[in-house]
């Protein structure tokens, strides 16, 4: 598809991981409230992945907004990824390209 894998957001899986400790409990407590908002806070992993791949994402017609909607898609990845070690950075990567793929509109050339 073109995209690199950007290097692993290690700051803001400790981010994700911390707001997650702040909001009670222990993380391995599986409460699906905790562990969504955490990966959602502050949009720090879709501002991360826009910033990285933006010009890729705009020539397959994804905007800022539909990018977000496929990570919504990825919410149970993210967690499994920041919270849990269940999910590699590559792994979770793929999982969200295969939706890029999926949900492109590419603009039409005017080539030819």
């Amino acid at each position: 598809m073109g995209f690199r894998v950007p290097e692993e957001p290690k700051e803001i899986k400790d981010l994700i991981r911390l707001v997650r400790t702040r909001m009670g409990g222990e993380i391995g407590k599986n409460n699906i409230d905790y562990d969504s908002f955490s990966v959602w806070s502050f949009n720090r992993l879709p501002k991360y992945l826009w910033e990285q791949w933006k010009d890729e994402l705009k020539e397959r017609g994804i905007t800022w907004q539909r990018f977000l909607k496929i990570l919504r898609l990825h919410t149970v990845d993210m967690v499994e990824w920041a919270l849990y070690d269940r999910l590699g950075w590559t792994d979770l990567i793929e999982k969200i390209e295969r939706n890029i793929e999926k949900y492109s509109t590419p603009e039409v050339s005017s080539h030819g």
